[in-house]
């Protein structure tokens, strides 16, 4: 197991992502987020764009996950937006993440064939990166480890794609993660919806080597968001 992996089982990983439309937009918000993610114990961070990585290695010791997010205009359950070309991962490791993050499922635009390719490509010109696959079915998950090519597997997608959202589950999907847990050896890292403490002991009791957190931690509006609904139910009664 590569020594950046190791650092992350049985941790806390925080995502810093921030996008145009909201105010911390930006590598300085960013850097800070980690700063803050780093004091509170987390073993490792998430980050997006090349500009925010440099910026979050600047400021930060913990390993850093990169990915390069590409939105297009299609259906956000179709489109592969998470690090989806060579050339989108090659600028998030030259920016300097200590692992790599990508979309692993297996689509309709894009069958596991190429998906295998893409994974040999950068593995042959990135030998020491680990890959950390986001996917969201077991069959991907099995298919990821069967390329040889990936270190992590991480739930991330889980309901957020054409085959999985019949069964989006309103917090983190367990039943996934125990599914996985019983047919890959490879570590499995819990991401989504994993909005409370409670939500976090599940995930562990279901087998996770590692938790990653984004929306419940560094995106203010929508932690706010959540309280004023829960309070606009209130009054509504």
């Amino acid at each position: 197991m590569h020594k950046t992996v190791e650092k992350l089982l049985n941790g806390v990983v925080i995502s810093c992502q921030a996008y145009e439309d909201t105010p911390l937009y930006g590598p300085n918000f960013m850097a800070a987020m980690a700063k803050c993610a780093q004091m509170g114990g987390a073993n490792g961070l998430r980050a997006c764009w090349p500009q925010d990585i440099r910026a979050v290695k600047e400021a930060c010791e913990l390993p850093v996950i990169g990915i390069n997010k590409k939105f297009g205009d299609g259906d956000p359950l179709d489109e592969i937006f998470i690090t989806p070309t060579f050339e989108l991962a090659k600028e998030v490791i030259e920016a300097g993440c200590d692992i790599l993050a990508l979309d692993c499922t297996i689509r309709a635009c894009r069958p596991f064939e190429e998906l295998n390719e893409l994974l040999h490509q950068i593995k042959e010109a990135y030998p020491d990166l680990p890959i950390m696959a986001d996917l969201a079915t077991l069959e991907e998950a099995v298919k990821a480890e069967e390329t040889g090519c990936v270190d992590i597997i991480s739930t991330t997608l889980a309901g957020y794609t054409r085959n999985s959202c019949a069964n989006k589950t309103e917090g983190p999907d367990v039943g996934l993660l125990r599914e996985i847990k019983k047919v890959c050896t490879l570590p499995v890292n819990a991401e989504g919806r994993i909005w409370e403490v409670g939500e976090l002991e599940a995930v562990l009791e279901a087998g996770a080597d590692m938790v990653s957190i984004g929306s419940a931690v560094t995106r203010p509006h929508l932690i706010t968001e959540r309280f004023v609904n829960c309070n606009r139910k209130y009054f509504k009664k």
